[in-house]
């Protein structure tokens, strides 16, 4: 009976340290004791990130991220990396978080765990304003070049929706208007929000294509196997989805509602 009594008083205490011990070693522990979070970021990708005039980080997932940053109460270090390396910063734990239009899929999910989407965006071509022949994706020819963010996940995309298209890959997202003017590519495929920011800015150089190749979930990243900071980071998300914030941040960046599952403010 005393040894009975003894294994279930054993069993209670590794019960009650167990998850202290698995907070301890969390990356939510280190962030809070470090008093900073390594966030890493794609910068040319506007509306989502870019660098404005005075040479600051702005965006709506700067936004984010800086709201993230706040409900820590830490300060932020920015790791900017290109669309490739959004996964790697994380397997290398040289970002504690990835916040940079990521999207989950299961090849990714075998290196990288994800948060809750906090946005979703749709695939969409861009062309030259100069292009007559070319108004929809059924325009193009066979051994039409698209060109592609390298790491993205638009290939898929492309090979669904214009078969007949050949993908060639550019550095970053910062390179796809420069293809479409050096005459690299006849078109280029990314996220809605940055074709239409730099149909905007392009003043008659770009025009979208009205087709919306799907659409994709986009979430905050980080390295696997932490389940306290995924927890963290999850109820971050889902809270400023619920609470009018991000709705607010969403509609101030991208001019229209955001998806469903972004609440307005409840009444008050």
């Amino acid at each position: 009976m005393r040894r009975l009594v003894l294994i279930t008083i054993a069993a209670a205490l590794a019960a009650i340290v167990a998850p202290r011990g698995a907070a301890a070693d969390s990356i939510l522990s280190t962030v809070l004791s470090r008093g900073a979070i390594r966030i890493a970021i794609v910068t040319g990708n506007a509306p989502w990130v870019f660098v404005d005039a005075n040479g600051e980080l702005q965006g709506y997932d700067i936004e984010i991220a800086k709201l993230l940053a706040k409900a820590l109460g830490v300060t932020i270090d920015f790791v900017r990396t290109d669309t490739a390396g959004r996964v790697a910063q994380l397997q290398t734990h040289k970002a504690d978080v990835t916040v940079a239009t990521f999207t989950p899929t299961l090849d990714r999910m075998k290196t990288v765990s994800f948060t809750d989407p906090y946005v979703i965006d749709g695939l969409q071509v861009m062309v030259s304003g100069k292009r007559d022949d070319l108004n929809s994706i059924q325009d193009f020819k066979p051994g039409a070049k698209i060109g592609l963010a390298r790491g993205s996940t638009a290939a898929q995309a492309v090979a669904k929706y214009i078969p007949q298209a050949t993908v060639v890959e550019f550095p970053s997202t910062a390179d796809l208007a420069q293809a479409i003017e050096s005459g690299q590519a006849d078109g280029t495929a990314s996220n809605n929000g940055l074709v239409a920011a730099t149909v905007e800015q392009g003043g008659g150089k770009f025009k979208a294509l009205p087709e919306l190749m799907g659409i994709e979930d986009d979430a905050i990243g980080l390295p696997q196997g932490d389940f306290v900071w995924w927890q963290w980071l999850n109820q971050f998300v889902r809270q400023i989805n619920n609470d009018g914030t991000n709705y607010e941040l969403y509609v101030k960046w991208f001019k229209h509602e955001p998806p469903s599952f972004v609440k307005k403010a409840p009444p008050q």
